[in-house]
């Protein structure tokens, strides 16, 4: 996978999906799931903003594969292929690794977030996969990492909508077979984090219009406006119209 194909995959899946979903429907996911899991990575002197921040290494092939896998998984609703989803959530948990470029987990977080959010069927099913691996991003000491890791624990757990109710049922069905220490750790940052970020997302969702007004909230619709940039820009509408 080069830099140009990765960018023809996310321009084709937000121009013309079907021609990569239903008539490469094998090929499409395991072909995104392939890009993530890309290790052409370079060396640079200067760190353009498509770098990870720590190392300088650049991550485009990568960053950008998970930037499709978040266009792949939206458009999944219409057309769901079960096992492909759960390949490609599955590469993102691992993606969520310690050992993985940071901008590239940011991005993963803020793809496993969208999605809950708009097909929680898809999460609520992987929520093995997923609650481990977003956990151990909570106290990231990298600020992106770590904000974008408590919005996606917020949301598939549903704390905003639902408080602990889908947490504690996730912890009594999962709980048995967690490390002890991971589990005690987890319900801690439950009851001293969680809940008190989910009041205050519910109240300032609340005061944008984000419930029950005028749809998402700002964080939200800019990480919506990111997943389905190509090239982690985001042309608008009308961009190429003349005035």
């Amino acid at each position: 996978m080069s830099n140009a194909s990765v960018l023809s995959l996310n321009s084709v899946l937000l121009e013309s999906p079907a021609t990569l979903t239903e008539q490469y429907a094998q090929e499409t996911p395991a072909i995104i799931c392939q890009g993530i899991r890309n290790k052409n990575v370079s060396k640079l002197e200067i760190k353009p903003p498509l770098c990870d921040a720590d190392n300088g290494l650049q991550t485009f092939i990568s960053d950008n594969a998970v930037l499709a896998a978040g266009k792949y998984l939206l458009l999944a609703k219409r057309s769901p292929n079960p096992d492909a989803c759960k390949n490609i959530i599955e590469t993102l948990s691992v993606t969520l690794g310690p050992d993985n470029p940071t901008d590239t987990k940011r991005l993963a977080l803020v793809v496993i977030r969208t999605i809950s959010r708009e097909d929680s069927d898809l999460t609520d099913s992987n929520l093995s996969l997923l609650a481990p691996a977003i956990f151990s991003n909570v106290r990231s000491p990298v600020i992106p990492v770590k904000l974008a890791a408590e919005a996606a624990f917020l949301s598939i757990f549903s704390v905003v909508e639902k408080e602990g109710t889908v947490f504690d049922t996730y912890m009594s069905n999962a709980g048995d077979g967690m490390n002890p220490s991971t589990k005690r750790s987890m319900q801690d940052y439950f009851k001293r984090v969680a809940i008190r970020l989910g009041t205050q997302a519910r109240e300032r969702k609340e005061a944008e219009g984000g419930q029950g007004g005028l749809g998402l909230s700002n964080d939200e619709r800019e990480d919506e406006r990111e997943i389905w940039s190509v090239g982690k820009v985001d042309l608008g509408e009308n961009a190429f119209n003349e005035e």
